[in-house]
């Protein structure tokens, strides 16, 4: 447990930012690089005991929202650097748009495919799925994926012919 200097859990007020440890969180992410060891921050909203807390939490998170103070921990801000939770969009052909970080995953829905972003400066929790058309200022990113993802294959269809060395 996350305990202060007397060996009492630390306390947060409702309306304070608190980061959570991400290791009882299932995120739909297939790469440990783009996972952080912890997600936030984010509001408290109710102190439901001296060892449990309501956090806001995003939608496209679908957990519950009421953690054990162990998971969580103060977010300090440093005066010297300025903090940012989440960056501005860029404006591209008068058009808010975000920076990918990194794709994570893809999927075949009705005949188009989907790919999972891991967006700069957002934690896991915000991945989106977007459409290939989505994301045409990330070809580069977007060609990464795809040289893995078949690298990928090749390697599990080589293992399936008994050509792998394990």
């Amino acid at each position: 447990m996350t305990a202060g200097e007397t060996g009492e859990p630390i306390s947060f007020e409702v309306g304070e930012e608190a980061w959570l440890d991400a290791k009882n969180v299932k995120l739909k992410t297939l790469s440990p690089k783009l996972t952080k060891q912890r997600l936030g921050p984010f509001k408290i909203t109710k102190k439901i005991s001296n060892r449990a807390y309501c956090l806001k939490l995003p939608p496209s998170m679908r957990i519950h929202n009421v953690f054990y103070v162990g998971l969580l921990s103060k977010v300090k801000r440093d005066d010297k650097r300025a903090f940012e939770n989440q960056p501005p969009p860029v404006t591209i052909d008068g058009e808010e748009e975000y920076k990918v970080e990194g794709i994570t995953d893809m999927e075949e829905r009705d005949g188009k495919w989907f790919f999972r972003v891991k967006w700069k400066g957002y934690g896991s929790e915000e991945n989106t799925w977007e459409p290939r058309e989505n994301l045409k200022n990330a070809k580069k990113i977007l060609k990464i994926f795809e040289k893995e993802m078949k690298k990928k294959a090749l390697g599990a269809a080589k293992a399936l012919k008994g050509g792998a060395v394990l």
